[in-house]
């Protein structure tokens, strides 16, 4: 079964949600977000402004956790990182 573009980012962004440490409320407040917004996203039913995906992935990058889009590609992906 292949998920679809926004379920499989929404995933992502789950799971680095996760790693970090965080639940939905703690990474709206780090990103300037209103919990719903992350709830939404997460459940792949709101295409995201650049916008906004950018602020979620300052507020995880801050926790070490990145986010990353291959160029090429468009798909997405979560890793760590440690300064």
């Amino acid at each position: 079964m292949q998920l679809s573009p926004l379920v499989a980012r929404g995933r992502v962004v789950a799971a680095a949600r996760m790693l970090a440490g965080l639940d939905q409320i703690q990474l709206a407040a780090a990103a300037g977000l209103s919990p719903s917004t992350i709830s939404k996203i997460e459940q792949g039913r709101r295409n995201v402004r650049q916008e906004t995906l950018r602020a979620v992935s300052q507020a995880l990058e801050s926790l070490g956790v990145d986010l990353t889009q291959n160029s090429r590609t468009g798909h997405h992906g979560v890793g760590t990182s440690y300064a």
